[in-house]
């Protein structure tokens, strides 16, 4: 019995101490002031930065004015949050006073997947959320260029984003082929085009049935056929068909 005393006496004291600590630490942090702003923009995977830091501040600034100098309590952090939420480019934020007495902006930024040309010859990103995001103006991320027949509206079920999101996730998962191509032309649903960065000038996807197979040859077409035949040999493959690569040399050689 004295001892399950003793340890309830311990547990009392430690309970008791932390809770002052607690009390302390937040009496101490409301009485402080905020000591500057500082922005953490996390990278997706293989991500590109498309907004700086200093953007986010001067956003932020404008907005909700300087924070430097003022006490935590008169920080609105949810709508801070919330109106960060509304760029195009974020797909979460989380705002928080670090223990520096910093204010924190932790920004998750969308991930671009393709990037489309309408028929106004505008440029829009589409992100692995099926979010339409418009073209940096300084920043840009390396993913396809993407051509065809994409109606310049607002309304993105105009644009055929289910065969656009299987394309851009196959590009985007295979290593080889997210570094090899650089654009895309949709002529029609069953005849897509690849345009590689070197080697053949143009690739013939067809549709996309049998999409990791296709690029599966078109890989081993790269690294076994070409080199020996030389990287200028061909004018364009053809991957529609099982099982092979077609290919047809330029007419100059």
């Amino acid at each position: 019995m004295n001892k399950q005393r003793i340890k309830k006496a311990i547990w009392l004291v430690l309970l008791t101490g932390v809770t002052v600590v607690t009390l302390i630490a937040a009496r101490f942090q409301a009485d402080a002031l905020v000591e500057g702003l500082e922005v953490e923009i996390v990278s997706v995977e293989k991500g590109h930065h498309l907004i700086t830091p200093e953007e986010f501040v001067a956003m932020i600034t404008e907005k909700f004015g300087p924070v430097k100098g003022l006490p935590p309590d008169m920080l609105d952090m949810r709508s801070m949050e919330n109106w960060l939420q509304t760029h195009p480019y974020v797909r979460q934020a989380d705002v928080y006073l670090g223990s520096t007495g910093t204010l924190v902006l932790r920004v998750h930024q969308r991930m671009p997947l393709l990037r489309i040309v309408d028929n106004n010859g505008k440029h829009w990103y589409i992100d692995t959320d099926t979010v339409r995001m418009p073209v940096a103006r300084q920043l840009s991320a390396r993913v396809p260029l993407v051509n065809g027949d994409f109606p310049a509206t607002e309304d993105m079920s105009k644009w055929n984003t289910a065969m656009l999101m299987e394309l851009g996730n196959e590009l985007w998962d295979d290593d080889f082929m997210r570094l090899m191509i650089d654009q895309v032309y949709i002529e029609r649903p069953d005849r897509i085009w690849l345009v590689p960065r070197l080697g053949p000038s143009r690739i013939l996807l067809g549709d996309l049935s049998d999409l990791a197979g296709k690029m599966e040859r078109i890989e081993t077409f790269y690294k076994k056929a070409l080199p020996p035949a030389g990287w200028d040999t061909y004018a364009y493959i053809d991957a529609r068909f099982a099982g092979q690569i077609v290919a047809k040399k330029r007419m100059n050689l």
